[in-house]
């Protein structure tokens, strides 16, 4: 019974209530933007709070990244600085071939096809290891063009011995003989038309890396004249 009092009770209260709004329809539809608005402005906070939540997620993210970039770079930086050490042990350590020009043979020494005339420049080539182990010596190219434009890459004219000798640390060998005859346009280098080009080139390979074939290549040059020293072209010399 006293629920259904209580019933009773509230009908007139909530039809008192509805009659109301009825009367103040303008009250209701402003009761309703208010509702409307306070869910917009918590959905609109709700997506800045999970917005800025993901920025956090993505800045601890980032810079998880980088740090692992930076220590990638570290290890690649520690793992080249480790190669570069172990090669400046191996250079170090290696032969060093150089070439030279040197005096003219002795006649009894030189080539039986090699010219003998005295009014060109003459002499011999001679190889040195500056390096701390033994060098094996294995070819000598000697090349001699004449050229009006830029040096060639690789000589035209040339002739190639096998040496197959073994040179000490700091031991010095005379290889061959040379004329400046060779040039076989000799004239147009005296007319100034063309400069000679003698190029030399030993491979060689050394006892701690027997499987590196090693280079030393010089470039000497000669203009208006085939009677005095050519000059070197240091830019043009190459040791690998």
């Amino acid at each position: 019974m006293a629920l259904r009092d209580l019933e009773i009770s509230m009908c007139p209260i909530l039809s008192t209530v509805s009659s109301w709004f009825r009367a103040n329809e303008f009250v209701a539809i402003w009761l309703e933007g208010l509702a409307l608005l306070a869910i917009f402005i918590w959905d609109r906070w709700d997506s800045y709070q999970q917005h800025t939540e993901t920025l956090a997620q993505m800045e601890i993210m980032q810079s998880q990244a980088n740090a692992a970039k930076d220590a990638a770079e570290a290890a690649n930086a520690n793992a080249e600085a480790a190669k570069l050490n172990a090669q400046a042990v191996l250079n170090s350590e290696r032969a060093w071939v150089e070439i030279k020009l040197g005096p003219p043979l002795p006649p009894d020494y030189r080539d039986q096809d090699q010219d003998t005339s005295t009014d060109v420049f003459e002499c011999s080539i001679q190889i040195e290891n500056h390096g701390r182990t033994i060098a094996h010596v294995e070819t000598i190219q000697i090349g001699a063009d004449c050229v009006s434009g830029p040096f060639p890459q690789e000589p035209s004219n040339f002739t190639t011995k096998n040496l197959h000798s073994i040179l000490g640390s700091g031991q010095k060998e005379t290889i061959s003989g040379w004329t400046a005859n060779s040039f076989l346009e000799w004239r147009a280098i005296l007319d100034r038309a063309k400069r000679g080009i003698l190029r030399i080139t030993v491979k060689y390979r050394d006892v701690v890396g027997t499987s590196i074939r090693h280079e030393t290549s010089v470039v000497y040059v000669f203009q208006n004249s085939l009677e005095d020293e050519p000059e070197k072209v240091s830019s043009l010399s190459v040791y690998t």
